[in-house]
């Protein structure tokens, strides 16, 4: 490499941006529904999260609420939810963004002072099953799991999408669908052992197929 060579790549790179106008940039297009909303107005809907309270995501619930505490909530970082009515009362029920609320909610109970956060609502009509497939497709922090989606896939299954169905939607293959409904019709002794990691949801998928309950023992 010669004197004058150079380096291209994200690591020598330096960036600046001029600021502009919101509203010249956003000239023609829609407005998405991207509200503030009162934390006393969010809900969550118990067992639609697929997240299993493992160590490890407990503690990134932690890590959330720490930086929450330092920075507050980003508002470049909106949670997702549904409109919901009951009794007379309108609310938010959460559908993506469970780990910040958990992290929020925590935030709070130490001290943080918000009252309001950015929510994107999902249009009227939006089906469970799409509520559902969102829970993988629009996840923008740490994947979840393959046990994880195995629940939003049986989950799915059990909305009458077909296997062709929800490997398109979630943006996997058939045989990997076929997979995770294998690995949902295992024992909870074996779910277990995916769940903490003991052993790899390949190996149970397999392990399974081959020697069906019996697996639980080997």
């Amino acid at each position: 490499m010669t004197k004058n060579s150079t380096i291209s790549g994200p690591e020598e790179a330096s960036f600046q941006f001029a600021p502009g106008a919101v509203k010249d940039a956003t000239k023609g297009m829609k407005s998405a529904d991207l509200w503030k909303v009162p934390v006393n107005r969010l809900r969550i809907k118990e067992g639609f999260n697929p997240r299993v309270m493992t160590a490890g995501y407990k503690a990134r619930i932690r890590s959330i609420c720490d930086s929450i505490k330092a920075n507050g909530f980003y508002a470049d970082q909106p949670l997702a939810g549904y409109v919901a009515r009951e009794n007379g009362e309108s609310f938010v029920i959460i559908t993506n963004g469970h780990t910040r609320y958990a992290a929020l909610q925590m935030a709070i109970a130490e001290g943080a002072e918000i009252e309001v956060v950015p929510v994107v609502t999902k249009p009227n009509g939006t089906s469970m099953s799409d509520l559902t497939v969102a829970l993988v497709t629009s996840n923008s922090g740490a994947p979840l799991t393959p046990y994880e989606v195995a629940v939003v896939c049986k989950r799915l299954i059990g909305y009458q999408m077909t296997e062709d169905e929800i490997a398109t939607r979630i943006g996997v293959s058939k045989t990997q669908v076929k997979n995770y409904l294998t690995l949902m019709s295992a024992p909870h002794e074996i779910h277990q052992l995916v769940i903490d990691e003991k052993v790899s949801a390949t190996l149970a998928i397999e392990t399974y197929r081959r020697h069906g309950t019996e697996a639980v023992a080997l």
